[in-house]
């Protein structure tokens, strides 16, 4: 978010200063074209990504790809260069999304972020893996998870950002498949282009191509 409003700044200013000189037309509208391709991408890998979780389900937003994901076909949410979704649906029920991981852009894990959440926890002597344990509930061991709170809320305080919302989805996608009944539709897993990041970075860069041939 940060690095996409640095570069709208400094793009304006451009803009601003082309304006001022009185530069030449030809040499305004190239400039121009390469600004407006870069912002395209600058918003498409900088300010479009982000991960929405609902009471369907997750929608991932991707720079160029939009994907949908019930909590009952999510098997798996864990951590590795992104935050990755594991997903499978119910046998016979087919997707429009390939493969069976989604990657969320949004939620990226620095090289110092995996170093960090490497080292052990800060808290000791948990009985149940502590990614599988959050928000009041275990997956099998039956423990009574209200006097853990304030462990688990240490823990989770530990870890980088994107690890530590990798292990709530987590917990979360537990919970909800637990709570629905095995019979339930899981619907669909969709993936589909996002067309305005796409129009974003290609018609610039169109127009900048045609300019360098005349």
């Amino acid at each position: 978010m940060i690095l996409w409003w640095v570069w709208v700044a400094f793009a304006v200013a451009n803009i601003a200063d082309f304006a001022i000189q009185g530069a030449s037309a030809r040499f305004a509208i190239v400039v121009s074209a390469i600004l407006a391709t870069v912002t395209g991408l600058a918003y498409a890998l900088a300010f479009r990504p982000r991960v929405v979780a609902d009471r369907a389900g997750l929608a991932v937003q991707n720079p160029f790809r939009d994907h949908r994901v019930p909590w009952s076909a999510i098997q798996a949410v864990d951590a590795r260069d992104w935050v990755q979704v594991h997903y499978a649906e119910q046998a016979g029920t087919p997707s429009s999304a390939s493969g069976q991981s989604i990657s969320c852009w949004a939620l990226y894990v620095s090289a110092r972020s995996k170093r960090k959440s490497a080292r052990p926890p800060r808290s000791r002597g948990w009985p149940v893996p502590p990614a599988r344990v959050w928000g009041g509930f275990s997956d099998d061991q039956g423990y009574a998870q209200d006097s853990r709170l304030p462990e688990e809320a240490k823990y989770l305080a530990s870890l980088p950002v994107a690890n530590a919302i990798a292990v709530r989805l987590d917990a979360r996608a537990r919970k909800e498949r637990a709570r629905a009944p095995q019979s339930a539709s899981t619907g669909l897993v969709t993936a589909r282009w996002a067309w305005p990041p796409v129009a974003a970075v290609t018609v610039p860069a169109l127009a900048l191509l045609i300019i360098a041939l005349v």
